[in-house]
């Protein structure tokens, strides 16, 4: 049997026998991934679950570098990892969802686990994220950060955690907000009761769509802020590319409630904005800056705590010049009559 089509034999049903380890499926989607996707692999090779509780899927977007080879080499061994060629489109569906999409189908575990391929889950991911399910909760979500040596990397990890714990803190008060495709896991009920991807329009942030999708159908969610579902990615390393980042990110949050929005927007144009209201009340200016600070530094504080990277407190400090340059230049990014790039593709 082909390495890409070899895939270790289970119930038909999905179904474990034990019930603290249920079968689950990790789904990676892979464009032009040669670079990062065998540290991926690694990672989920060395999860503390039972083998024979997941079967792992990685979809090979057509690839035009040796993703391929690297893929099927590492898991040669491997007898519950499959390689899928994804080389067509299912009907209404581009990039991302439509390797997800073909994936989910032949999956067979009761979760469905997503991360990509320049992601690193830690060591516990399965469990602690699949114990989150009780009642009726059908979509969970960890935290990434970005890890690299360079000062714009630790700002990026920053950003990224502000923004992330922001997001849990508002998901606690059970406001749903998103969730993180590189981090995620959707019950296969939930998943197949709002019909798949196939029944979701297309969107650049499919893990956003999916979420708001699981979500209006009833189910609960949560958004965990932990150690032990902290997964470590890839930051950007050029400009050009943070900002096209940047702009297929803000593309998916106009889809967000009104009010979210607006405090997106004010939130990347502080700096204009305070330098408004300084024009007519310098005091009112100072007082709004100062709060900002004080709330931003609570926040940061508080995520750096509960992901136990306190070492990133010196970066912290930096973090607020970067927010006012970064922020209005994503705005203005973002209103340039230019396509979202992603993996090579363009999409308007």
């Amino acid at each position: 049997m082909p390495v890409t089509d070899r895939l270790v034999d289970r119930q038909s049903d999905g179904n474990f026998p034990n019930t603290n380890h249920p079968l689950v499926s990790i789904l990676i989607a892979a464009r032009n991934e040669e670079g990062t996707i065998l540290d991926c692999l690694q990672a989920i090779s060395q999860l503390n679950y039972p083998a024979q509780a997941v079967e792992v899927f990685i979809g090979n977007d057509q690839s035009t570098d040796q993703t391929e080879s690297v893929v099927a080499q590492f898991i040669s061994d491997k007898p519950n990892y499959r390689l899928v060629t994804i080389s067509t489109n299912k009907p209404g569906l581009a990039g991302k969802a439509n390797v997800l999409a073909q994936l989910i189908h032949l999956a067979r575990g009761q979760l469905l686990f997503f991360t990509d391929a320049d992601t690193q889950v830690p060591s516990d991911w399965l469990i602690k994220m699949s114990r989150s399910f009780t009642g009726k909760v059908g979509i969970v979500t960890g935290v990434t950060l970005p890890e690299g040596p360079e000062v714009f990397h630790k700002l990026q990890a920053i950003d990224w955690l502000y923004n992330l714990t922001l997001t849990h803190i508002v998901s606690f008060l059970e406001i749903p907000v998103t969730a993180m495709g590189n981090n995620m896991v959707v019950s296969k009920e939930a998943y197949l009761n709002i019909g798949g991807y196939e029944s979701l329009p297309f969107s650049v942030v499919e893990d956003y769509t999916l979420f708001r999708a699981v979500t209006g159908k009833g189910y609960g969610f949560k958004n965990l802020l932990n150690e032990q579902v902290l997964a470590r990615t890839k930051p950007v390393d050029k400009f050009p590319a943070f900002f096209l980042q940047r702009k297929r990110w803000m593309r998916g949050a106009m889809d967000l409630p009104l009010w979210m929005v607006i405090a997106l927007y004010v939130q990347y144009l502080t700096g204009p904005l305070l330098l408004l209201v300084a024009w007519f009340s310098p005091v009112m200016a100072v007082s709004l800056y100062v709060m900002k600070l004080l709330v931003q530094t609570t926040v940061i504080s508080f995520g750096l705590s509960r992901l136990r990277r306190t070492s990133l407190w010196p970066y912290a400090l930096l973090f607020e010049i970067y927010q006012l340059i970064i922020g209005p230049l994503s705005v203005v990014f973002y209103l340039l009559p230019t396509g979202i790039e992603w993996k090579g593709r363009n999409y308007k």
